[in-house]
């Protein structure tokens, strides 16, 4: 029997099914994962900072941030970050450095299998 819904926001529901099918669809892991984590508590959601996705993240590879991306630091590169939310102090600078800022339904699209995509937070 499944576990009950407890998230009343109806947008983050959709996107909790969506991920969820998206994984069934693919056979990805990755949806699942993702979807997992923002099913639990908001107080665990990662929340980095564009310093710790400029540290810890490799050229070329798709970071996706399960939470909110905050606009401390800087930005090295021209990174592609997808994120449920971002401050607007950082969707600006990443924009500033030639990068794209995502939501997930977005990269969803654009990538259906989750290849060269790296969870941080």
């Amino acid at each position: 029997m499944a576990k009950p819904n407890k998230k009343t926001n109806q947008n983050l529901v959709d996107l909790i099914d969506q991920l969820k099918e998206q994984s069934r669809d693919t056979g990805s892991a990755l949806w699942r994962d993702v979807a997992q984590r923002l099913s639990g508590s908001r107080s665990n959601w990662a929340q980095p900072n564009l310093s710790r996705v400029s540290r810890h993240a490799p050229q070329g590879v798709t970071v996706l941030i399960p939470g909110k991306l905050l606009g401390s630091g800087e930005v090295e590169g021209s990174p592609t970050i997808a994120a449920y939310s971002a401050s607007t102090g950082a969707k600006e600078k990443v924009e500033a450095a030639g990068g794209k800022v995502l939501t997930l339904p977005e990269l969803m699209k654009e990538n259906p299998e989750g290849t060269e995509v790296m969870i941080l937070g």
